[in-house]
C-alpha cells in the first residue's frame, strides 16, 4: 500500500519468494529499493534460515552500487544492547539480549554495510517492543528497518507505534526518512494524465472526435513507407494525443470509499478491545 506520490514513483517490484519481495522507487539524486522480508524464527531450522539469508544476500548482490537500500521486516531476531565489535552497523538502543537469529542478522547488516534503524534512537522501551509473547508479558523487538551506511542521516528516526491497529500480534514499526520522491515516467512515456473517454458515450462527441482524428490523419500525407519506423510511430502518436486532448480533455479523478461505514465502525471496536488488553497487560 502506498500513497500516490510513492505510487508515480514507484519503479518496479518484484515478488522474491514468500518471505522476500523488492521495490525500486525514482527519487532525487539517488534511486531508493526497499526491501521487505519475513526471517525465520529462532526455532527454525539452520537449513531453513541459512536458505534464507543466502536469497536476500543474492537479493541485496543484484542491487545497483548506487541506490539507498533499506532492509525492513519482521526479522525475528533480538540484537540487544551491547554492540561491541558492531559500533558502525548499531548503537546501544535496543531492548533485551541477543538472540541466535540476532547474530545471523548483524552479521548480514555488518557484512552489507546496513546500520539498524532500531537500535540506534532513543525512545522508550514501551516504544521499541514490536512483539509480545503470547503469556502476555514477554516484550521483544524482532522487527526492524535498516538503511545502507552511507545515508545513515536519511534516516532520522524509527518508533514502534502502539496506537496503530494493523490487525497483527505485532507492533507497526515506523520509519522517517528524508528522501524526496519524483514521479516515473517509463520508456514509453505514457502522460500522467487520461482522457476523458467517459465523453464518447455523449451525444456528438463522438462524432467530432472521429472528426477531428480523420482531419488529422489526412494532414500525415508526408509520412510513407520508407520513414523510420520510431518517427513513424511518434505521428500516430501524437495525432491521438492531439485529438484527445482538444475534443476530450482531461478526465477526472475520482476515488470511492473502499471501506463502509460499518467496517470503519468493527476497525474501531477492534482497537478499543486491543486498547483495553494493553492496559490490563500493564
Amino acid at each position: 500500500m502506498m500513497s500516490p506520490a510513492a505510487a508515480n514513483a514507484l519503479m518496479e517490484w518484484q515478488p522474491v519468494s514468500s518471505r522476500i519481495m523488492t521495490a525500486r522507487f525514482n527519487s532525487k539524486g539517488r534511486k531508493v529499493t526497499i526491501i521487505q522480508c519475513y526471517a525465520p524464527t529462532n526455532d527454525a531450522d539452520e537449513e531453513t534460515k541459512e536458505t534464507f539469508y543466502d536469497a536476500l544476500q543474492t537479493e541485496v548482490d543484484e542491487l545497483p552500487k548506487r541506490d539507498i537500500t533499506l532492509l525492513m521486516g519482521d526479522m525475528n531476531a533480538k540484537i540487544g544492547k551491547d554492540n561491541t565489535g558492531k559500533e558502525l552497523i548499531m548503537g546501544t538502543q535496543a531492548i533485551g539480549d541477543m538472540n541466535k537469529n540476532g547474530e545471523l542478522f548483524t552479521d548480514f547488516c555488518a557484512f552489507n554495510d546496513l546500520v539498524i534503524g532500531g537500535s540506534t534512537f532513543q525512545h522508550k522501551d514501551i516504544q521499541k517492543v514490536t512483539w509480545i509473547s503470547p503469556d502476555g508479558k514477554t516484550r521483544h523487538q524482532i522487527d526492524d528497518i535498516t538503511i545502507s551506511r552511507k545515508c545513515r542521516r536519511s534516516l532520522q528516526d524509527t518508533v514502534s507505534k502502539r496506537e496503530s491497529d494493523v490487525a497483527s500480534d505485532h507492533q507497526l514499526v515506523m520509519g522517517v526518512i528524508k528522501i524526496k520522491l519524483r514521479a516515473f515516467r517509463d520508456t514509453a512515456d505514457r502522460p500522467q494524465a487520461r482522457s476523458n473517454i467517459q465523453r464518447l458515450k455523449e451525444t456528438g462527441f463522438k462524432d467530432t472526435f472521429s472528426v477531428s482524428l480523420k482531419n488529422r490523419f489526412d494532414a500525415l500525407g508526408m509520412v510513407t513507407d520508407e520513414m523510420p519506423l520510431d518517427e513513424h510511430w511518434s505521428c500516430l502518436r501524437d495525432t491521438w494525443k492531439d485529438s484527445c486532448q482538444e475534443v476530450l480533455g482531461k478526465g477526472a479523478n475520482t476515488f470511492k470509499e473502499w471501506l463502509s461505514g460499518n467496517t470503519w465502525t468493527l476497525i474501531q471496536n477492534r482497537r478499543d478491545i486491543k486498547q483495553k488488553k494493553q492496559q490490563h497487560q500493564e
